[in-house]
């Protein structure tokens, strides 16, 4: 019996790069996101790729684990910085950061935002 052929939307790649996104922020690597999920670390690299679909009772799984409302998750998937690989890789960045720094990218990302702006930011 022949495969089903599979097309592979938009929303899957977003979706994946969300999974990227998360696991980054709680610093698993994708077996330890396998064991969670009761997968293989390489579908959990087709599910980040957009290679293969995610089911609903695994993607709910996932967001229990993450402790995020899977509402609010596909919201996120949505997200404007989602569709821009610099912007989601700058997330990445930023989760793997230490406190201080995100205070200070915050205080750097204001800064720039007011600049352009032509205002000061007074804080």
């Amino acid at each position: 019996m022949a495969g089903k052929i599979q097309l592979i939307s938009e929303f899957d790649k977003r979706l994946g790069r969300m999974i990227v996104i998360h696991r980054a922020r709680y610093g698993l690597s994708q077996k330890d996101l396998a064991r969670v999920l009761g997968c293989s670390f390489q579908q959990v690299q087709k599910y980040e790729c957009g290679g293969n679909r995610m089911s609903v009772a695994r993607l709910y799984n996932l967001c229990e684990y993450f402790r995020i409302p899977i509402g609010a998750f596909l919201q996120e998937v949505g997200a404007e910085y989602i569709h821009d690989p610099k912007m989601a890789r700058i997330i990445r960045n930023i989760y793997n950061m230490g406190p201080v720094n995100v205070d200070l990218v915050l205080q750097l990302t204001e800064n720039l935002c007011a600049a352009r702006a032509g205002r000061t930011v007074t804080e």
